[in-house]
């Protein structure tokens, strides 16, 4: 039982640290838009947040740069998770994509390509596929 509450409390602290990337990137531009809010807000609910923790997350995040992950292959999945929250109701709005195509700019993948990493990206999940799989695609796709 001890152990299920540090695995519960480490999810827990994963989905607050992915959540504050959003609120970053959301707030980059000095702006947060009522359509950012309500996708922050339903992004946050997916991830198990109440209300108020979300509205307390928005407002004491400030709009540090985030800083991705060296390896390549932990931002693609990062990339994945994204893509992967936004198709979580089944349908994707053009708020969320931008958010994604924007999430995967910061973390380094070149403006040129980010189109075909969202589609290859939300084929795959679709297809079930998991994020590694998918990684090894885009590496070959990526090399021609």
């Amino acid at each position: 039982m001890n152990n299920m509450y540090f695995d519960d409390h480490a999810v827990k602290r994963q989905n607050i640290e992915y959540f504050v990337h959003l609120v970053r990137i959301a707030k980059s531009d000095d702006i947060l838009s009522n359509t950012e809010f309500e996708l922050l807000h339903r992004i946050g609910k997916k991830l198990g947040f109440t209300e108020p923790e979300i509205d307390d997350l928005i407002v004491t995040t400030g709009k540090f740069d985030y800083i991705p992950p060296y390896e390549l292959s932990e931002r693609f999945e990062q990339v994945y998770e994204i893509v992967k929250m936004t198709l979580a109701d089944g349908v994707i709005e053009n708020s969320e994509m931008r958010l994604a195509s924007c999430f995967a700019t910061k973390s380094g993948f070149r403006e040129s390509e980010i189109p075909n990493l969202l589609i290859l990206l939300i084929y795959g999940i679709r297809q079930g596929q998991e994020a590694e799989d998918l990684f090894e695609v885009y590496k070959k796709e990526r090399k021609s």
